[in-house]
């Protein structure tokens, strides 16, 4: 099915009260991320023009990942072709950081009005998460996590020259990975949060911590923030008749469609 936002009105010079300026954060002095968890809903006004071209730009910018997803393209192809788009429709700039953060809240508004929206929505923003969380330096990924609370510690270059031969051979047979997965990070994770890959025996083990490498922590990660946004994409749709009732004039001709 075509994904659009149809029947918007003739551009108009007027503010709409749809979101706060959030900062964009700052993991490190001259770098900006948008690895975000969009936990603060936006509150400043925005033109009814700026409205409209936030959402279509995440809209090509999902719809991108959803064609790509649907090819099959995979690894570097997948990456490359996530990029482009990326650069394309939303930048890694702050004016571009600024379009990121009002637009996942539009587009929540948007794909929270039935199960198949909100699937669609769900799948490709978590796409777009984990390539960003794979793609930003460990560092400030690391810092990314314990900002949110999310108990996963990147081990010192130290520990893992002390276990290196005990993390080859818990990678060794997995054909899943990338080879550059043995050398890539490896996080410290309480064994009890991945219990299947403890139990398919496709980590090292060690004192009641699970040591995972990147790859896999993305989908422990994203795990989280689905069920996060699953709730206030539910929250959302709970929401939606008495907004559309009180914004009859103004928002469903913009998300309708």
């Amino acid at each position: 099915a075509t994904h659009s936002l149809a029947g918007a009105p003739q551009r108009r010079a007027v503010a709409m009260q749809v979101a706060r300026r959030v900062a964009p954060e700052k993991p490190a002095a001259g770098r900006v991320s948008a690895l975000s968890m969009y936990e603060l809903p936006p509150a400043e006004p925005i033109s009814v023009s700026e409205f409209e071209e936030f959402a279509y730009d995440r809209l090509r910018l999902l719809s991108t990942i959803e064609l790509a997803r649907a090819k099959g393209l995979k690894g570097a192809e997948l990456e490359a072709r996530i990029r482009k788009a990326r650069d394309e429709f939303m930048p890694l700039s702050p004016t571009g950081l600024i379009k990121d953060y009002y637009s996942h809240f539009i587009l929540r508004l948007a794909y929270c009005r039935s199960e198949d929206l909100r699937r669609w929505f769900l799948q490709n923003e978590l796409e777009l998460f984990k390539w960003r969380f794979v793609n930003n330096p460990p560092e400030d990924r690391a810092a990314w996590l314990r900002a949110k609370g999310l108990q996963y510690e990147a081990i010192s270059r130290d520990e893992y020259e002390e276990i290196k031969e005990e993390l080859h051979q818990a990678l060794s047979s997995r054909r899943d990975l990338d080879p550059a997965a043995e050398r890539s990070e490896h996080y410290k994770v309480a064994f009890e949060e991945v219990v299947d890959l403890v139990r398919q025996r496709r980590v090292y083990l060690r004192g009641g911590s699970a040591f995972v490498p990147a790859a896999d922590l993305v989908s422990i990660v994203a795990t989280a923030v689905r069920a996060q946004w699953s709730r206030r994409l539910a929250t959302a749709s709970h929401q939606w008749p008495a907004l559309r009732e009180e914004e009859a004039d103004r928002l469903p001709p913009l998300l309708q469609g």
